[in-house]
C-alpha cells in the first residue's frame, strides 16, 4: 500500500520543477536508481495513469502537504481543473503543451536553496536570464554548468527586462508567438552576415561558464545577439505593423523599423524568400484560417497559452484573444 509516512531523507520543493527532476532528486537522497522509487513506494506510474493520482502517496513519502506539492510541481496543477482558483497558480508554466520548456533552474539559485543537485524546471520563453545571479539560463543551456555568467553583457541583462516588459505592454500569448520566429528569422540574416570586428572571439574571450570552459560560437551568438531578438519580437508582437500593411498594401514601414530600432542596420529584404517576407506572409495567413473558424479550440490550438489564465467569467471577454486586421471571410 501507499507509504504513510516519510522516506528516511525528503528533499527541499523547488519553484515549477518537473515531475521527473523531483522524482530523481528524492530517490538519489535515498540511495535509490529513480526507476526503483515508485515501485517501492507501491506507487503505480505508467504513461496512461493520471498524474493527480501519485498527488497524496508522493507527498506522503516526500513529507509535505498534497497542497504544498501540488503548488510546487506544474503536472500536478495542468491536472486538476480547479487549479486556476487556487492561490499562486495563476502565471505558472503549462507542461502539457507540446511547446512547454523544461530547462535546468539556475545553478546558484538551488544552491541558495540548499540543493547541490541539478534542478529541471518548467519555464517560460522569456526566462533567459536570472537577473539575480547575472546567469544566462535560457535558449542553449542542456545542464546548469553551462550557464554563463553575463556580467559583462549588459545590454543582454537589459534585454530580460525588456522582454518583461514588452509581455506586459503585448500580451504574453503574443510575444511567446513572436519570439521563437524572431530568433529563427534573425540568426537566418547573421547567417548572411560577415563579423568583420571579430565580435564574437572577443565575447567569447569575457564569458565563462560553470566549469570556467569557454561557451561554444552558437551559444554566444546567442547571448550576444539576445537584445536585438528581443527587439524584433516585441515588434512583431505588436499590431501596428499590421495595421500599416493593411493600410498601404506593404510591410515598408516594418522594414524600416529594424533599422531604426537598431535590429539589424540597413535591412532591406532581397526577395519574397526572405525570412521576414516569407513570416509576414505565413502570420496573415493563419490569423485569416483561424479568424474565419471563430472557434476557441482552433485559437488556442493555434496561439496556445503559455501559462495558467486568470479565471474570467462567462461573459467576459479575453484581453489577449486578437482576430485578423482583415475583414474575415464568410461561409457560403
Amino acid at each position: 500500500m501507499p507509504p504513510l509516512q516519510p522516506l528516511p531523507r525528503t528533499v527541499p520543493l523547488f519553484h515549477n520543477e518537473t515531475l521527473d527532476s523531483f522524482l530523481h532528486r528524492l530517490a538519489a537522497a535515498n540511495h535509490l536508481p529513480a526507476d526503483q522509487l515508485l515501485p517501492l513506494l507501491e506507487i503505480r506510474h505508467t504513461k496512461k495513469t493520471p498524474v493527480n493520482t501519485l498527488l497524496e502517496p508522493l507527498a506522503a513519502a516526500a513529507g509535505v502537504r498534497p497542497g504544498t506539492l501540488e503548488l510546487a510541481l506544474p503536472e500536478f496543477l495542468d491536472a486538476d481543473a480547479d487549479a486556476v482558483d487556487k492561490p499562486g497558480a495563476i502565471g505558472r508554466p503549462r507542461s502539457a503543451l507540446h511547446t512547454a520548456i523544461q530547462r535546468p533552474a539556475c545553478r546558484r539559485c538551488t544552491h541558495a536553496a540548499g540543493i547541490t543537485m541539478t534542478v529541471t524546471c518548467w519555464t517560460t520563453h522569456d526566462r533567459n536570464v536570472c537577473l539575480r545571479h547575472r546567469l544566462w539560463i535560457g535558449n542553449g543551456i542542456a545542464n546548469a554548468d553551462e550557464q554563463v555568467d553575463i556580467s559583462r553583457l549588459p545590454d543582454t541583462l537589459r534585454a530580460q527586462r525588456h522582454h518583461r516588459n514588452l509581455v506586459a505592454r503585448h500580451g504574453r500569448r503574443w510575444v511567446r508567438n513572436a519570439y521563437p520566429d524572431a530568433r529563427k528569422m534573425y540568426f537566418a540574416w547573421l547567417q548572411q552576415s560577415a563579423d568583420p570586428f571579430d565580435l564574437l572571439d572577443t565575447a567569447r574571450r569575457i564569458l565563462t561558464d560553470g566549469t570556467g570552459k569557454l561557451p561554444s560560437p552558437e551559444l554566444t551568438l546567442t547571448m550576444v545577439f539576445h537584445p536585438q531578438v528581443v527587439t524584433l519580437a516585441g515588434l512583431l508582437a505588436g499590431r501596428e505593423w499590421e495595421h500599416r500593411a493593411v493600410a498601404t498594401g506593404h510591410v515598408t514601414w516594418l522594414v524600416e523599423q529594424i533599422t531604426v530600432r537598431n535590429i539589424l542596420l540597413g535591412y532591406v529584404p532581397k526577395d519574397r524568400k526572405d525570412p521576414l517576407i516569407q513570416w509576414v506572409e505565413q502570420h496573415f495567413s493563419t490569423h485569416k484560417f483561424v479568424a474565419f473558424h471563430r472557434s476557441p479550440r482552433i485559437y488556442d490550438a493555434f496561439f496556445p497559452r503559455e501559462t495558467i489564465p486568470p479565471p474570467r467569467q462567462p461573459d467576459e471577454a479575453d484581453a489577449e484573444t486578437r482576430w485578423s486586421p482583415f475583414h474575415p471571410y464568410y461561409r457560403c
